[in-house]
C-alpha cells in the first residue's frame, strides 16, 4: 500500500489473549494516515493486549491485521517494519547503554541510529549526558524517552504508544506531544495512544475508542469528542460515567 492510500491500519473481527483465554474479543476497526487515534479503557481492560497483537508481539486467536496493505498472518517482518513500538521502560536491554540499543533499533529496520522524523531525539529531549550509560541505571523517565526515541526511529508508518507519555517531565511530554502533531499533520504517518490521561485524548486525538467487557464498547471521532467537551460535564467525566457504570454490572 502507498502512503498516498487512505488506510493504513485494519483490524478485522481480532481475537487475542493469554494461555488460550481471550482477553480481546472481536475488536474491529481501521485507522487512515495522519490520524491519532487514543485507546481508552479501565486497567485489564486488554488495552495492552490488542496492541501487543497489531504489533505481532502476540499471535492472533481469530480475525486478521493488515498494516500497509501487508497481513500480519503472511508478512509478520514486513508489517512489523512497519511499526514503531514505545516499549514500556522497565522492558527495555537493562545491559545496553541508550545509545547501543538506538544502534540495534536502526541496524533491525535499516536505518540511521540518528533518522528520526524532527532533529536529534537525544538532544531535544536532554539525556546526552545518559546517552551512554547503561539502561539499568536509567530512571523511568529517562527510560521513556529513550523507548519513545526508539519507536520513532527510522519514521515508520504506524507508532504505538502503551502508556509512554507516563513518567515524563511536563518539558518533555510537552515536546513529544508537538513533534507527534507535526507528523499527524504531514498525513504520512499515525498513532495509537493507549493511555489513562483522558484529558490528553481530548485535546490531541482525532479519535477515540473505549475497550470494556473485552471488546470495543465506544467510539467518537474529534467532532463528537468536541461535542462531549462542550457538554457540562465534558468529555472526561462522560468516560468516568461508563467506566463506573460498567464497573458496578
Amino acid at each position: 500500500m502507498a502512503e498516498t492510500d487512505k488506510t493504513l491500519l485494519i483490524v478485522n473481527n481480532v481475537s487475542c489473549g493469554y494461555a488460550g483465554k481471550a482477553v480481546v474479543q472481536n475488536v474491529s476497526f481501521e485507522i487512515g494516515f495522519g490520524e491519532w487515534l487514543g485507546l481508552l479503557g479501565a486497567n485489564g481492560s486488554g488495552k495492552s493486549t490488542l496492541l501487543r497483537a497489531i504489533s505481532g508481539q502476540i499471535p492472533l486467536k481469530t480475525g486478521s491485521i493488515t498494516v500497509c496493505g501487508h497481513d500480519l498472518k503472511r508478512a509478520p517482518e514486513k508489517v512489523k517494519s512497519y511499526i514503531g513500538y514505545a516499549v514500556d521502560g522497565e522492558a527495555l536491554p537493562e545491559n545496553l547503554t541508550g545509545r547501543q540499543y538506538l544502534e540495534l533499533l536502526s541496524s533491525i529496520r535499516g536505518c540511521s541510529p540518528t533518522s528520526w522524523p524532527s532533529g536529534n531525539m537525544v538532544e531535544l529531549l536532554d539525556f546526552e549526558g545518559w546517552f551512554d550509560e547503561q539502561i539499568g541505571s536509567y530512571s523511568l523517565g529517562t527510560r521513556m524517552k529513550l523507548s519513545i526515541s526508539g519507536a520513532l526511529l527510522g519514521c515508520p508508518p504506524l507508532i504505538i504508544f502503551d502508556e509512554s507519555l507516563n513518567g515524563l517531565d511536563p518539558v518533555a511530554n510537552w515536546k513529544i506531544r508537538n513533534i507527534l502533531l507535526k507528523l499527524i499533520k504531514s498525513s504520512r504517518q499515525s498513532i495509537i495512544l493507549s493511555t489513562h490521561m483522558i484529558q490528553t485524548v481530548e485535546i490531541v486525538c482525532t479519535r477515540a475508542i473505549l475497550l470494556d467487557n473485552q471488546t470495543l464498547s465506544f467510539s467518537w471521532d474529534r467532532k463528537e469528542i468536541n461535542d462531549a467537551r462542550a457538554t457540562e460535564r465534558g468529555f472526561e467525566e462522560m468516560i468516568i460515567s461508563i467506566l463506573n457504570k460498567n464497573n458496578l454490572n
